[in-house]
């Protein structure tokens, strides 16, 4: 085969993997469609519907929940499905204790602007608006941040950055980006090492539309940085992220951390399937290391 024959073929080559590349980014990021609705009044909560602005400038969407005599403040920070409805109960035992609550959709989610998810790469902005929000309007200094799933990572990853934070709960964090989704190919057939090379062409092209290279996203890589107290749930039969994975971020945080795994559950099933000993964890762990109002 002559040189020009190589070229050719290596030319269709990349322009299939570019064009494959980017199809692969547009259900990934993707506007979700929000979950049923919920609202915190809806337990009997008072709450204010809140907008405030990202770090990049972007509109956001919430609740403030106000506590009568707040112990402390804890943002909670949401999956990348849906919105953050679904995560509305989770906030009753932490009003209850005496925090302060507000919870919040990222960009691109439910109440919130955007038409783009980036996967925990751009929504570290918007939990630094939450945080910029919290201080300015509520006088919220230090706070504590309770992650879920890709709330987790970035809370992780921000917290290396932010001394705001206080205190973490991360229920369902991971190492990397790129690893998470190469599990979630795994778990419908695909090769791990074909996976791994299927997300990373995607991963790039999802760089390009982002203007941030997504395979930055791993909170592996800053946990070291981390010098709060930090508590990590896993779920025993998380189908994503391995114990061993979650034991290495906890043995690299710079300060007390624990690990709590929920037995018989599966990823984000650990508040249903276990709440009375889930709130037990999450409650007491910011009612210990989180500094008073």
């Amino acid at each position: 085969m002559s040189t020009t024959q190589w070229l050719w073929l290596l030319g269709v080559w990349l322009m299939f993997g570019v064009i494959f590349g980017y199809l692969g980014t547009l259900p990934l990021m993707r506007r979700r469609e929000p979950d049923p609705a919920d609202d915190p009044a809806n337990y009997g909560l008072p709450r204010q519907e809140v907008r405030f602005p990202a770090r990049d400038g972007l509109e956001l969407g919430g609740w403030w929940i106000a506590a009568e005599s707040p112990r402390g403040t804890v943002i909670v920070c949401p999956g990348q499905n849906g919105s953050a409805d679904k995560d509305v109960p989770q906030t009753v035992p932490l009003h209850q204790a005496g925090f302060n609550v507000l919870l919040f959709d990222w960009r691109a989610h439910g109440r919130s602007q955007g038409e783009m998810v980036t996967l925990g790469a751009l929504e570290q902005a918007d939990l630094l608006g939450a945080l910029d929000y919290a201080q300015q309007e509520h006088g919220a200094e230090r706070v504590g941040v309770l992650g879920l799933s890709m709330g987790a990572g970035v809370a992780l990853m921000v917290a290396a950055q932010d001394e705001r934070i206080a205190a973490l709960v991360l229920d369902g964090a991971y190492p990397t980006l790129r690893g998470l989704l190469t599990n979630y190919l795994r778990l419908h057939g695909v090769p791990r090492r074909i996976g791994r090379a299927i997300m990373g062409t995607v991963l790039l092209m999802g760089s390009l539309r982002a203007g941030y290279l997504l395979l930055d996203v791993q909170p592996r890589k800053l946990a070291r940085r981390v010098r709060v107290p930090t508590l990590f749930i896993h779920a025993e039969r998380d189908e994503f992220t391995s114990a061993e994975e979650v034991e290495k971020l906890r043995t690299q945080i710079d300060a007390p951390a624990a690990l709590w795994i929920a037995a018989d559950c599966a990823h984000r099933e650990a508040f249903c399937r276990h709440e009375e000993a889930y709130n037990r964890h999450v409650v007491g762990w910011f009612a210990e290391h989180l500094p008073s109002a």
